[in-house]
């Protein structure tokens, strides 16, 4: 649940949620005016970062008066690893931006408490066209363990690597790419696709998402990068109900392909 209205609010506590109010105040700066439920994971960071699999929830209330009233935590903190900083950053799905509003300092896997935020900020978590996300970080994580996007709902986080030893045939090559896949419960297709190390005299061309199992090649389903200057920068495509579907649920591979290999360089198997 985001951005839902004050008349959610009686649920909205019953499903657990603590009530930062005084119940003996009447002052209509006290009232909600957003909550918000968001889930975190680490495959929502870019990229995942290897390994892991902490998961986590951020839930927060925003009163007329501006004061936003917060509890988030992590479940499954790997061992050895401990939460250090926590942030709302600026950026859509697939990007890393600056951090916009810092957390209070807090010890252990949960943190709750209140803040008081300027106008321009509360003006953008109530606009649902604001790309704004929260990030949980770590010692072992330090860009970031556990992340969720506030003013979206994602259905899919997919983060796909990419090499030439995947391409059918095999390619012998020394670049390598990454894809980064994010949709959203309105069929909006976040993505970036990063390629790196490409030999001397090769040129990216495009890229796209296809349909196909390992080993197979397939047709093009979604295309993600029409020239060489789409790598590595935030595209975001709107999907038809039945794209969304196969994004989610058939055999896909993301292919990236260049001057000298125009079927495909580098490949990704999604699933």
């Amino acid at each position: 649940m985001k951005n839902k209205h004050v008349f959610a609010v009686t649920a909205f506590a019953l499903a657990g949620f603590i009530s930062f109010s005084s119940c003996n105040k009447n002052d209509d700066d006290d009232r909600p005016i957003l909550l918000f439920e968001i889930p975190l994971s680490t495959k929502m960071e870019n990229p995942a970062p290897a390994g892991r699999s902490e998961t986590g929830l951020l839930t927060m209330q925003l009163n007329a008066d501006n004061t936003l009233h917060y509890t988030f935590k992590v479940d499954n903190l790997a061992s050895g690893d401990a939460l250090t900083m926590a942030h709302f950053h600026a950026g859509d799905p697939v990007t890393n931006g600056p951090v916009i509003l810092p957390f209070p300092a807090w010890t252990g896997n949960t943190s709750s408490g209140s803040l008081t935020l300027r106008q321009s900020l509360v003006d953008s978590l109530k606009d649902p066209d604001n790309d704004i996300y929260f990030n949980v970080h770590s010692t072992q994580q330090p860009a970031g363990l556990v992340r969720g996007t506030v003013n979206s709902d994602l259905v899919l986080a997919e983060t796909i690597n990419m090499s030439g030893v995947n391409e059918v045939p095999p390619v012998v090559t020394t670049a390598t790419g990454v894809a980064l896949l994010r949709l959203t419960v309105d069929r909006k297709l976040y993505s970036k696709v990063t390629v790196t190390d490409l030999p001397a005299g090769d040129a990216l061309t495009m890229a796209h998402i296809h349909s196909g199992a390992t080993g197979a090649n397939g047709s093009v389903l979604v295309p993600l990068c029409a020239t060489a200057a789409d790598f590595g920068i935030s595209k975001m495509t709107q999907l038809d109900e039945a794209k969304a579907s196969a994004l989610r649920t058939e055999a896909l591979y993301v292919n990236a392909h260049s001057s000298t290999w125009p079927n495909g360089v580098v490949r990704g198997q999604i699933r």
